[in-house]
């Protein structure tokens, strides 16, 4: 693994007996088996857990803090993903969930609506109005998403929402704010996030879009999980939840287009499927778009790899629980405020996402042209099949690792067995 990036997603070889499971699901076609075991290749690698779902053997796990990391600030805030309130059975209340939180020892929760809410204000009565805006949108919020687009659809990266992630959002207004009632400094303050997914443990380390994350931790939710359990039911709830209807809907497929109040959105959840409209999109196939919702989980955060509970019963359990919250309540001169603190650069991106190109072949374009040649005339040779048996994830794949010198020891096996059953005939 590259050390130039931090990665959540890693591997044990111990467990791992190079079964090539991880290497059909890899949307990046980041995983490789050398000498039974699976390799990762960091710079591909958009941690979006997938292998660490499809892992029969439990060799790919996700790197996060611990609760140790609370000892290291004066004062701690915990931002849960709204994810959670879909973790625990339904006759648990938000606030009873969010008190236990605290009590895990925190000194307070701050919510992520307060960044939901932000966002959808900028981008309906904002983004959206401003035709100078690229389209169509393409929301910011899904990092594994943002990485894909890093990787393999760098022509639209001017899509990106312009905008910091619901998550950074609410971490630097906490912060912001309890250094006003508190008097600790910024660095004295710890935020950290109870997290779905990997790939937000790497947005924290390697954020996308700013210089660095408000983030100061992440919990895997879970870990937290059971701390909160324990704490379940024991004691006064005192922590009161500011969620809406709309914010607690967000995590979910189509939670972030519906309350845009358009109707031409697409929201599309699992990282295949957001990979066929991204193509559609790059190709220009889909007219009119103007706001594209892609999460890489199925269901959206629901489906992230950190979670405890079915993602269709959380689902659930969460569309039950909005139904007891009020609507933004964000009235006018609210949204002129949030808008100001976009334009004023206070919630935008401050740093360009540049594209990775581990996808190309060379970085000379005549090089690039002649091992392009070189794959095709490989590829009419091989066959076809994408078995994985060489540690390749198909047969293209095998030949690019070739000609680019990634692969000089492997083998088509297929390809020698033909050859010596018909050398044998």
């Amino acid at each position: 693994m590259n050390e130039k990036y931090f990665h959540s997603v890693v591997l044990n070889e111990d467990r791992c007996v190079g079964c090539t499971s991880c290497l059909k699901v890899c949307p990046t076609e980041a995983i490789r088996l050398k000498e039974g075991k699976a390799r990762i290749i960091g710079e591909k690698c958009i941690d979006c857990g997938e292998c660490i779902r499809i892992c029969p053997n439990h060799a790919k796990s996700a790197v996060t803090d611990n609760i140790g990391i609370l000892k290291k600030y004066k004062y701690t805030i915990a931002i849960p993903s709204l994810v959670l309130y879909g973790q625990f059975r339904s006759n648990v209340g938000i606030n009873e969930m969010l008190t236990a939180v605290k009590k895990v020892g925190f000194d307070e929760v701050y919510e992520a609506s307060i960044g939901t809410e932000i966002i959808t204000n900028v981008v309906k009565n904002h983004m959206l109005k401003d035709n100078k805006i690229k389209r169509p949108i393409i929301n910011s919020t899904c990092p594994a998403t943002l990485r894909l687009i890093q990787i393999r659809f760098p022509e639209l990266l001017p899509n990106i929402a312009d905008i910091e992630t619901p998550i950074e959002i609410a971490a630097r207004l906490a912060k912001v704010e309890t250094a006003k009632k508190t008097g600790f400094s910024m660095d004295e303050i710890g935020v950290v996030f109870i997290s779905p997914c990997t790939a937000r443990m790497t947005s924290s380390r390697n954020p996308l879009g700013i210089e660095k994350s408000y983030i100061d931790g992440v919990l895997s939710m879970k870990d937290v999980y059971g701390m909160m359990l324990r704490n379940l039911n024991n004691g006064k709830v005192d922590v009161m939840t500011r969620s809406t209807k709309e914010s607690l809907l967000w995590p979910i497929t189509g939670g972030q287009g519906e309350p845009l109040g358009i109707e031409n959105y697409l929201a599309v959840d699992g990282i295949n499927e957001v990979i066929k409209v991204l193509e559609e999109i790059e190709m220009d196939k889909l007219d009119g778009l103007e706001f594209f919702e892609g999460m890489a989980c199925v269901g959206g955060c629901v489906g992230g790899p950190l979670t405890i509970e079915n993602p269709f019963i959380a689902r659930s359990r969460m569309k039950a629980l909005s139904k007891g919250l009020p609507n933004s309540a964000a009235g006018e001169e609210e949204i002129k405020v949030q808008i100001e603190m976009y334009k004023e650069g206070f919630i935008r991106l401050t740093e360009p996402i540049e594209p990775r190109a581990v996808m190309r072949l060379d970085d000379d374009i005549s090089k690039s042209i002649k091992k392009m040649e070189m794959i095709k005339e490989m590829l009419k040779d091989l066959p076809g099949i994408d078995c994985g048996v060489c540690g390749a994830p198909t047969c293209k794949a095998f030949a690019e690792d070739i000609v680019k010198g990634n692969n000089r020891d492997e083998v088509c096996m297929v390809k020698s067995m033909k050859s010596f059953n018909n050398g044998k005939a």
